[in-house]
């Protein structure tokens, strides 16, 4: 299905992909891609485990841990990386900070449970999932690690936290009306309020750099897609319709370009891709012997 649309170009042993609708276009396509700046971190799973960062032309791959870490986050000014880190078995994960390079790691929470780190835009704070409570809920605390404090407290898993650029607003997600939505908080926790109401799970919101818009995960379709909604609920769009399951998206810091996992049906193969919103192109890096999943783009 896909042998019309793939064209390869390797590079340090691994391969850049561009899928595209013609061939023309594809190498116009990846060429402008190429040529933009910036970083990527992401979660590579296999024998090089652990996470790593790489530039948007497919080189510079630099691996900077080599645990079972995941959910990295770059900070708003781009020096540092919050992560999760799974300590002792599956479920004891534990929140961690490190410099760009991967030097001076720092454990922030000794919770027994703690995931899915994300900045405040001011760097100032660090919100987060934790079981504490005997099941999920989302919880804030200064980016040293102090002042942890509970934002939500309701019967059902709150999760996967995500800043709003102007500071107002967290999204997260919810089990609250039996179903995974996405739902909107103040950063204390106040006004919960939901904002999609799909009878599929919908989950991992990342806010467009303007504030804008969100994009998600969903699975509308009987399949993991990506859509596009504004914050107050409506013009929902659906941005991925391909035989792949794709989530964990994340905006480029100019807000055209969205990076996300996804697996293709094909090879069963989880891949980082790179979207460009409003073109067909897709190009993806894809290593030969591991998994990579859940890119954020580094701020410029």
């Amino acid at each position: 299905m896909f042998d019309r649309w793939m064209r390869n170009v390797v590079f340090a042993g691994f391969v850049v992909a561009a899928v595209v609708c013609s061939a023309a276009s594809g190498v116009a396509e990846l060429a402008r891609t190429e040529g933009t700046s910036g970083l990527i971190t992401f979660v590579r799973e296999g024998p090089q485990r652990g996470i790593y960062t790489i530039d948007t032309s497919g080189s510079a791959l630099t691996r900077l841990t080599n645990g079972q870490d995941y959910r990295p986050r770059w900070s708003p000014d781009g020096t540092r990386i919050v992560f999760q880190r799974f300590l002792s078995s599956s479920i004891d994960s534990e929140i961690y900070v490190m410099n760009a390079d991967g030097s001076e790691v720092q454990r922030l929470t000794q919770l027994g449970t703690a995931f899915q780190p994300a900045w405040s835009p001011d760097g100032s704070k660090i919100v987060f999932g934790s079981g504490l409570s005997r099941q999920s809920e989302v919880f804030v605390m200064s980016a040293d690690g102090t002042e942890q404090t509970r934002l939500t407290h309701d019967q059902f898993a709150d999760t996967i936290p995500a800043w709003s650029p102007d500071g107002n607003t967290i999204a997260f997600a919810s089990r609250r009306h039996h179903n995974v939505d996405i739902y909107l908080m103040a950063p204390d926790g106040s006004d919960a309020r939901r904002l999609t109401a799909a009878r599929a799970k919908d989950m991992n919101p990342d806010w467009s750099p303007d504030g804008s818009h969100l994009v998600f995960q969903s699975h509308r379709h009987s399949n993991w897609d990506l859509y596009m909604i504004l914050p107050d609920g409506s013009g929902l769009k659906r941005l991925t319709d391909r035989p792949a399951a794709e989530w964990a998206p994340a905006w480029s810091p100019d807000g055209t370009r969205i990076a996300f996992t996804s697996l293709r049906f094909d090879s069963g193969v989880e891949d980082i891709a790179v979207m460009t919103l409003g073109s067909p192109i897709l190009v993806r890096y894809v290593f030969p012997d591991s998994a990579e999943l859940e890119p954020d783009w580094q701020p410029l």
